[in-house]
């Protein structure tokens, strides 16, 4: 091979890397054109609360039933699965979390809890990348089908997950989550607009054991009542 090939050669495969990742959207550009395709940062941000209904599948047990989702500003969570033989309720009043999977409530990990105690300003929160500790693009690659861009996430809290952004619309397409239990894998897909907002409405999670399908049918906008996050627990660890 002449010496001059050679060292053409040598240089494109030197620099290859390089210009790949120089190619790379930021992550404050990946989280614009999201924002984007789910209906805008100023259309979220007056958002106070938002209660989802459908229903769930957990395919690894053949049995299935309906799910309820409410969350509120600043921090308020509550989900509830009610699987006909056991009842899934999970929940943060704002101080403390709870757990009940057909039994009594237990307190939620202090992990957890610290991560969900985090104030959401407003209702566009999700839309901030500055909301983490440490956030970076680290690649481009095949995700649940679509072609995504990977971004590493380092939660204020220390939680570690990944999320996974479609290069063709801007859609988040999928979460992965490192937890003492190992990863759970988010995939989400078929948005639907909700009063002009974009949200998810197939989301499948899967972890260790199966996976759990999640159909969302309605999607309603506002503070839900504040009896729904009333914690079943007595304040005792």
């Amino acid at each position: 091979m002449h010496a001059t090939v050679r060292a053409a050669l040598a240089t494109a495969l030197l620099f290859a890397p390089l210009s790949a990742h120089a190619q790379l959207p930021s992550v404050e550009q990946i989280y614009d054109r999201f924002a984007e395709a789910v209906g805008g940062r100023d259309a979220w941000r007056p958002v106070q609360g938002r209660t989802e209904i459908g229903t769930a599948d957990v395919t690894f047990a053949g049995i299935g039933g309906t799910y309820t989702r409410h969350w509120a500003l600043p921090n308020k969570t509550r989900l509830v699965i009610d699987l006909g033989v056991v009842t899934i309720d999970n929940g943060f009043d704002g101080t403390q979390g709870w757990e009940a999977q057909g039994g009594p409530p237990q307190r939620m990990a202090s992990a957890q809890e610290a991560e969900l105690s985090e104030v959401h300003p407003d209702g566009a929160h999700f839309l901030d990348p500055a909301r983490y500790a440490k956030a970076e693009v680290v690649g481009r690659e095949l995700f649940a089908g679509s072609e995504a861009y990977k971004v590493q996430l380092t939660a204020k809290s220390g939680q570690e997950s990944t999320e996974y952004f479609d290069v063709a619309s801007g859609l988040r397409v999928g979460t992965v989550n490192t937890t003492p239990a190992g990863e759970v894998r988010l995939v989400y897909g078929d948005y639907k607009a909700f009063d002009g907002l974009k949200v998810p409405t197939h989301i499948v999670q899967n972890s260790g054991q199966g996976d759990v399908v999640l159909a969302i049918s309605s999607v309603t906008f506002g503070e839900p009542d504040a009896s729904v996050f009333k914690s079943p627990l007595s304040g005792a660890r």
